[in-house]
């Protein structure tokens, strides 16, 4: 027979701690997607020339959606330096806490960039799911472009 360190209220309780910490230090993201590449018809010709005159004219859709979510700057001490301008600097890690809604979008197809705080971040890892009771949130890390 399985026991559990918690009773059914202090599950409760743990999980209504879990979603006040979420909505106490949210702030919101931009996930920018990989832009959607659409084909203009020019069927203006070049007199004198080929058909292959016309030019193809393409335009890019942008694709982003905002989310909420936990930015966990994480301090560390080791430094990089860079050989060509002799610069030490921070190689710092971000943790991103989001809900299964960000998750699938980020997922789904290319994510280019993530936006916030006036600064841009990649993902470099993939989501690694953080279970608090029955409640799911989903880490990623990031790190900052140079």
């Amino acid at each position: 027979m399985a026991t559990s360190f918690l009773n059914s209220t202090d599950k409760i309780w743990f999980q209504n701690a879990v979603d006040t910490w979420f909505e106490t230090f949210k702030q919101t993201i931009v996930v920018h997607k990989e832009p959607i590449k659409v084909l203009q018809d020019n069927s203006s010709q070049m007199l004198g020339y080929k058909d292959y005159s016309n030019p193809n004219d393409y335009t890019y859709t942008p694709r982003y959606q905002s989310f909420d979510a936990v930015v966990k700057y994480n301090s560390t001490d080791n430094l990089m330096e860079d050989s060509e301008i002799k610069i030490k600097f921070i190689n710092q890690t971000i943790e991103v806490y989001v809900k299964e809604a960000a998750r699938n979008y980020i997922d789904v197809d290319r994510t280019e960039k993530i936006t916030f705080d006036n600064k841009t971040f990649n993902v470099f890892s993939t989501s690694i799911v953080k279970n608090y009771g029955d409640i799911s949130y989903y880490m990623y890390n990031l790190k900052e472009t140079r």
